[in-house]
């Protein structure tokens, strides 16, 4: 597409055009080149939050070695008690959990 300089505006008023991201000056005898502008979004903040939990996560022990002891020692010593309503209720809550997801 050619813009021809025979166009004439009147004086002083600023027309600009918006087309795919370009503002493309458009008054007569004006040589500014047409400037782009760009879509901008900062991920830095969310990226370092990202990296920060992810370290975290990378130090984190996948068994709590100290809870595992406590257990151990209590087992080994005969004072470990099971508390059988516990168990029950947590089998049938597993169990109709996993109707209910069927």
């Amino acid at each position: 597409m050619r813009v021809s300089d025979s166009i004439s505006f009147p004086e002083n008023q600023d027309i600009t055009s918006k087309v795919g991201g370009v503002n493309a000056p458009k008054v007569k005898g004006q040589s500014e080149s047409p400037s782009f502008t760009q879509d901008e979004t900062d991920l830095s903040a969310n990226l370092q939050k990202v990296q920060e939990l992810k370290t975290n996560l990378a130090n984190m022990p996948e068994v709590r070695q100290e809870r595992v002891q406590v257990l151990q020692n209590a087992i080994s010593n005969g004072t470990y008690e099971v508390d059988s309503g516990k168990i029950a209720d947590a089998m049938m809550n597993d169990l109709v959990g996993n109707q209910q997801g069927s």
